[in-house]
């Protein structure tokens, strides 16, 4: 099974119009989501497992289950490229 974890060392600061910043205090780099990112970090933040991030995804934003696979799947990918999310095989 994979999990996604965020490191303590990245300070999330939300803003008023559902997107966030991200802070990676290990190179003093600041990162933006927009709002389908922001809701992507957070069920990661929950622990939920992809699949269930996937279905929030197609709920939150009414499209179909292939869209959100692939909105999911490119940030976190993304994510992963820039060490603001670390992934476990377990």
């Amino acid at each position: 099974m994979i999990t996604y974890t965020i490191p303590e060392d990245i300070i999330v600061t939300e803003l008023d119009n559902n997107e966030a910043i991200l802070l990676d205090m290990r190179n003093k780099r600041y990162y933006s989501l927009n709002e389908t990112g922001l809701a992507i970090f957070r069920g990661i933040e929950a622990s939920l497992s992809q699949d269930k991030i996937v279905e929030s995804i197609m709920s939150a934003y009414e499209v179909d289950q292939e869209k959100a696979n692939n909105s999911v799947n490119s940030i976190i990918q993304k994510l992963l490229s820039l060490n603001i999310v670390e992934k476990h095989e377990t």
